[in-house]
């Protein structure tokens, strides 16, 4: 027989084999098998001696696999102030423990010293003699936590809990809820930290969390830096006592605090778009004690630039704005901190527009006040505020910056070119719904439609020029 007849007689010979083995491999597969491995260029089937028995399978099986292009893999899961990866692929449950355990570790660094020393068990540490704060700090440091709408967040939230537990932090479960709301009830509970597990700002397929301080501030990317790198390193317990779970379902106190900021309006019907449930329900409580009439428009959750005039989104509103004849609408991203407006005519209101309303009725209360702005913002506001008996700081473009100047400035308003607003009165709070608020407001000072209300502010601007 010639070595041209070999290939074919080992096709005679296994064309009746109904089970093979691999190399190297001690248990049998049946043919199907052995053919989709053939198929999927299996590693294995280049030195198999059934290499030739490949069926329907064509010829090209048997070389080499073509070569695959790969995708690349990120290094890091961080943005500028928040931790976002892919479901899965990027971000699951044992991976949000381990983010859990880090996030926990950090927290306990910053504890008091009987509360680093307890967690070595010490009896003795915590006598009745020990202040009621010396104990709250031994119990660790609490974190209050909560996520968004999207189908993934509960599975994170769970690894997230699981991990602060192991290591000691008593954590508070505001279940499903906004980035507003932790902000409050972590101020509210005088508690050490907030996680909020959400993939704001990223297609559905994405999931992540937002850090807040103890004072609701987002941790800096400095921060999150440090705290990736115990992720892949690993942290050791604390403490060897597991952290408490306290589930919480309240709203009337946020409720009742951003309540306060809606009075003396006008009748005006406003149409509010958003891609969460949560939030139309807050709204409605709020305007069933205005003369204010609300619609709502359902959005998908998604990517989206609030700002950019041919998002379809805004689209949506506005037609719902032009064709109710309503006086507003605005679209509220599902973190329920980032806002945009359209006017009654259906054109957006710029981030630069929004700043000069916002300053305008904040000055009415304080005139000599500080505010800071982000740098894209700031020529413009500067310009607007010559001859005004106000301050304008320049932030920069970090959030962290923006947040920093608020406090040591004493500033009274933060304003980002995202569409973010922190207001600084007894707290730090970034709020859509407290933006709305004083738009209504800036709206009620007079009859005027919201488009001339836009205009009169950009012909100051103008003049000011």
């Amino acid at each position: 027989m010639s070595d041209a007849d070999e290939p074919r007689q080992q096709i005679a010979t296994t064309a009746v084999r109904t089970s093979y083995t691999c190399p190297g491999e001690l248990y049998s597969i049946p043919r199907s098998i052995h053919l989709a491995r053939m198929a999927a260029f299996y590693s294995k089937c280049r030195d198999c001696e059934h290499r030739f028995d490949a069926g329907h399978v064509p010829p090209r099986t048997n070389g080499p696999p073509p070569e695959v292009e790969h995708r690349k893999t990120r290094t890091s899961l961080l943005t500028d102030e928040a931790v976002r990866g892919v479901y899965l692929n990027e971000l699951d449950r044992n991976r949000a423990l381990l983010w859990g355990e880090a996030f926990a570790a950090s927290l306990w660094e910053l504890q008091p010293m009987i509360a680093r020393r307890e967690a070595t068990d010490d009896a003795q540490i915590v006598t009745e003699s020990a202040s009621s704060q010396e104990r709250i700090a031994a119990s660790g440091p609490v974190v209050v936590v909560g996520f968004d709408e999207r189908p993934s967040s509960p599975d994170i939230v769970t690894g997230i809990v699981l991990g602060l537990r192991r290591m000691g932090c008593p954590v508070v479960d505001l279940g499903q809820t906004s980035l507003p709301v932790i902000g409050f009830q972590l101020q509210a509970r005088g508690a050490s930290a907030g996680l909020f597990v959400t993939g704001a700002g990223c297609d559905p397929s994405w999931t992540g969390f937002d850090l807040l301080d103890r004072e609701a501030r987002p941790y800096s990317f400095e921060a999150l830096t440090k705290m990736e790198r115990d992720v892949q390193a690993g942290v050791g317990r604390q403490t060897r006592k597991i952290g408490s779970h306290l589930p919480v379902q309240e709203l009337a106190n946020y409720e009742a605090s951003l309540s306060i900021h809606f009075h003396a309006l006008r009748p005006l019907r406003v149409v509010c778009g958003s891609s969460t449930r949560l939030l139309p329900r807050i709204l409605d409580r709020l305007f069933a004690r205005l003369p204010c009439e609300l619609t709502h428009v359902a959005l998908p959750t998604r990517k989206r630039n609030l700002f950019d005039p041919r998002d379809v989104d805004l689209h949506r509103v506005a037609k719902s704005v032009v064709d109710g004849r309503h006086h507003l609408g605005l679209v509220i991203d599902e973190d329920g901190q980032h806002v945009a407006f359209v006017t009654d005519s259906g054109r957006l209101v710029s981030s630069k527009e929004v700043a000069r309303l916002l300053i305008e009725i904040a000055q009415r209360e304080n005139h000599q006040a500080r505010f800071v702005v982000a740098s894209s913002l700031m020529g413009d506001v500067t310009q607007w505020l010559s001859g005004r008996d106000a301050t304008a700081i320049d932030g920069g473009e970090s959030t962290a910056t923006l947040i920093r100047l608020l406090v040591e400035s004493d500033a009274i308003l933060a304003l980002s070119s995202d569409g973010r607003v922190w207001f600084r009165q007894n707290e730090i709070a970034c709020d859509a719904i407290h933006v709305l608020a004083n738009i209504l407001q800036a709206l009620s000072l007079s009859d005027a439609p919201f488009t001339d209300v836009v205009a009169r502010i950009s012909d100051d601007a103008e003049r000011q020029a």
